[in-house]
C-alpha cells in the first residue's frame, strides 16, 4: 500500500521537528574551548629562531626593551655558538651591557635551545593528562634528567598559579583519598599510601563542578582537616559543605553549613558524585602515566593535576599564560629543588 501526501506529511514534520530539536538543544550547550594546536605551535616556532627569540623578549621587556643599566631602548641581537647549544643574548647599543633572554627567570642557565625548550613548556601545559619525563625526552631528543628537571619547574610554575587562587563558593564537596602503592594485607588509612584531601567547589548542589584544591594531609584530625581547608576557602554560614561523614569536618561547623552523612556510593546521583568522578580520574593520571611517585614529590605532581583541572576551559591562551607565569618566576636549580622536597617530606608523609 502506497502513502499518499496526508500519510507523509506528519511523518515529515514530525522529523523536522526532531532535527530542530536537536539543532537547538546543540546550539545551547557550552562547548569546552579548542585546545591550541601542536600544528600551528610548530609552524610558528619550528626553524624560525626570530619568532622564539621574539617570545622571549616580550615576555621580559612587555614595554620593549630597556637596559637595566643605562635605559637605552636600543640592542643588538649577539649570537653565541657553543658545543651543546647555540644562545641569543641582547647588547645594549650604548653601554654594551649584555642581557640574557632567560636571566632571573625559572630557566636561567637552561642547557636547551630556544626553541627545545620552548616545546617542551608548550608539550607539558597542553596535554589534559600529563607527560612522562620519559615520552618528553624522546620527543626533545634529550636525555632523562633534563627532561625530568623541565617537567619539575613546569610543575612548581602550575604551582605558583594555583597559590594565590581560593575557592570562593556557595557549595563545596570534600573528602579524603589516598594514593600511592597498595600495602600488603592493609586497606584505607592503616596503608602506607599518603592521605590526600580533595576540596571541590560547584556552582549548584552536586552540579556544575567549578574548580579544586588538593592538599597533602599529615593525619584525618579535625585540626588538619579545618587548617587546609581555610587556607582554601571563602568559608561563610551562606555555604554548604558536603562531605562523607569523617568526624573531623565537623570541626567546621561554626564557620560553614556542614551536611556530613555517611554516602551510600551505590546510589546513581549521591552527593559527591562529581568530587569522586574527578578523584578518580587524578588518581589515574598520576598512577598510569608517571607510575612510581614517592611521597617526597606527591605534592608537586598534586599541584600539576590541580592545575589541569582547573585551567581546563583556558583553550588556547596558553602561551600568554605561559609568559605571564614566567614573569613571576624565580631562578631555582635542580639542587635546590631536591633540598626543598627533602625538608619539606617530614611534614607531610
Amino acid at each position: 500500500m502506497k502513502l499518499n501526501r496526508t500519510h507523509e506529511f506528519p511523518i515529515c514534520s514530525i522529523i523536522r521537528l526532531e532535527i530542530r530539536w536537536r539543532y537547538n538543544h546543540m546550539s545551547n550547550k557550552v562547548l569546552k574551548p579548542k585546545k591550541a594546536s601542536l600544528y600551528q605551535f610548530t609552524q610558528k616556532y619550528s626553524n624560525n629562531i626570530d619568532n622564539c627569540i621574539e617570545f622571549f623578549k616580550s615576555m621580559k621587556w612587555p614595554e620593549g626593551f630597556s637596559c637595566d643599566r643605562c635605559g637605552c631602548h636600543k640592542y643588538y641581537l649577539v649570537k653565541r655558538v657553543g658545543k651543546t647549544k647555540t644562545s641569543y643574548v641582547l647588547e645594549c647599543s650604548s653601554c654594551h651591557k649584555q642581557h640574557s633572554l632567560l636571566s632571573g627567570t625559572i630557566f636561567q642557565s637552561c642547557k636547551l635551545d630556544l626553541y627545545k625548550l620552548l616545546l617542551g613548556i608548550f608539550l607539558f601545559f597542553n596535554e589534559n593528562k600529563g607527560i612522562s619525563a620519559v615520552d618528553l625526552c624522546s620527543i626533545l631528543d634529550v636525555n632523562y634528567k633534563t627532561a625530568l628537571l623541565l617537567e619539575n619547574k613546569c610543575r612548581i610554575l602550575m604551582s605558583l598559579s594555583n597559590s594565590d587562587k581560593l575557592l570562593n563558593s556557595l557549595f563545596y564537596e570534600a573528602d579524603v583519598f589516598n594514593i600511592g602503592a597498595k600495602s600488603k594485607n592493609k586497606a584505607g588509612r592503616a596503608s602506607e599510601q599518603q592521605p590526600i584531601l580533595g576540596i571541590l567547589s560547584t556552582d549548584k548542589e552536586n552540579n556544575y563542578p567549578r574548580f579544586i584544591k588538593l592538599r597533602v594531609i599529615t593525619d584525618y584530625t579535625g585540626l588538619s582537616l579545618k587548617k587546609n581547608i581555610e587556607k582554601c576557602c571563602v568559608l561563610s554560614h551562606d555555604a554548604l559543605l558536603n562531605t562523607d561523614g569523617e568526624k573531623g569536618f565537623n570541626t567546621l561547623n561554626e564557620e560553614i553549613q556542614v551536611k556530613n552523612e555517611k554516602i551510600s556510593y551505590e546510589e546513581k546521583d549521591h552527593r559527591l558524585l562529581w568530587l569522586n568522578i574527578i578523584i578518580g580520574n587524578i588518581k589515574n593520571n598520576i598512577t598510569g602515566i608517571y607510575h612510581g611517585i614517592t611521597k617526597r614529590e606527591m605534592p608537586l605532581f598534586l599541584n600539576e593535576q590541580e592545575y589541569r583541572f582547573n585551567h581546563r576551559k583556558m583553550g588556547k591562551t596558553i602561551m600568554d599564560k605561559i609568559k605571564k607565569y614566567l614573569q613571576r618566576s624565580f631562578p631555582i636549580s635542580h639542587r635546590q629543588i631536591v633540598y626543598i622536597l627533602n625538608i619539606s617530606a617530614p611534614h607531610f608523609s
